[in-house]
């Protein structure tokens, strides 16, 4: 029997706890099915909280747990996600994770498998197992996270990344895909598959990069960035050009590429772009307008340049975004 360590901060996502160990117990009695006269279960849960003996939801769950204080090693540990909507939320989080780096490093240095996903991955960079190693994290802080963490090698159009003994996921429900590639490095490959039958999971672990909203991303805060990108909102359809830009808000071209580059990482024409993107994305969830229309109206002429530079940002081509998104097509009765 393989001891799974789940540990668990406050505010934690309570769903993904209960989750995890649902998941485990579900591999434990599909286990026994296959395995009939074996009495021992396939792994152990022991869910650890950093305060107390009892983690609390903000919704009025309480689940008893140990203190991280009576930790003991086991075969893997998964760090629980948190609700972390802002810069605000996420520093008090790595604030609290310091009594949790020295039991992850031992753990990290004994080859166990260590994984989280969501905010949690912040948690787990703050102890520096992840440094040096790719890694992916919630799409809506990934600017955030490589402000705190620059060793990192985030690898955002993955839902899922493995990287020797660690495994990192994407927002919110990808621990369900966590899972599964923990699975697969704790047992076999054909016990893996037959339980992603089982639970409805795709073992390819598809990118994140489809789900992902410029809009909902959060950067640094720079006045003459914020400025700039509202802007760009209201003219996007407008031909591009920096330079206007630029006079228009009193700055140098080199000043606003890196204020661009420190605020969100990217050029002000890459940005330009992500918000075309999503314009085209909203026409292609809302309406039945032919691509070619859709184009045009996001600010593109050549549509050939457009499917390519669509794809490379959702890793789907526009029909095949709009088949899996659209809320305007008529569905089968």
């Amino acid at each position: 029997m393989k001891t799974i360590n789940i540990i668990a901060t406050p505010n934690c996502v309570i769903s993904s706890l209960t989750g995890i160990v649902d998941f485990m117990e579900f591999c434990n009695i599909f286990w026994r099915y296959l395995h009939p006269d074996c009495e021992d279960k396939l792994f152990h849960c022991q869910i650890y909280t950093t305060q107390g003996s009892e983690i609390k939801s903000d919704t009025g769950i309480s689940i008893k747990a140990r203190n991280i204080s009576e930790y003991e090693p086991g075969d893997a540990v998964f760090l629980v996600s948190i609700f972390a909507h802002n810069r605000t939320h996420m520093e008090a989080y790595l604030n609290s994770c310091d009594c949790i780096s020295a039991v992850i490093k031992q753990e990290h240095q004994q080859g166990k498998v260590i994984a989280s996903y969501c905010t949690g991955t912040f948690g787990l960079a703050r102890t520096g197992v992840l440094d040096g190693a790719p890694a992916t994290t919630v799409w809506w802080m990934k600017n955030l996270f490589t402000e705190h963490f620059p060793e990192v090698k985030l690898k955002m159009d993955e839902l899922v990344v493995e990287h020797q003994n660690l495994i990192t996921g994407g927002a919110t429900t990808s621990y369900f895909s966590v899972c599964m590639a923990m699975l697969e490095k704790m047992t076999n490959d054909i016990f893996a598959t037959q339980m992603s039958k089982l639970l409805l999971l795709d073992k390819q672990r598809l990118s994140q990069q489809p789900f992902i909203d410029t809009a909902f991303i959060i950067n640094k805060h720079d006045a003459v960035v914020e400025r700039v990108q509202a802007w760009m909102m209201s003219h996007y359809a407008e031909p591009f050009s920096l330079d206007a830009i630029c006079e228009q808000f009193a700055v140098s071209k080199r000043t606003l590429i890196r204020r661009f580059k420190n605020a969100c990482g990217e050029t002000p024409l890459n940005y330009l772009q992500k918000i075309r993107i999503e314009k085209a994305k909203h026409y292609l969830e809302s309406t039945n307008l032919p691509v070619e229309q859709i184009v045009l109206k996001v600010g593109y002429e050549d549509v050939a340049s457009f499917r390519k530079l669509f794809t490379s940002h959702t890793q789907l081509s526009p029909k095949n975004y709009r088949e899996r998104f659209s809320y305007n097509m008529p569905r089968a009765v």
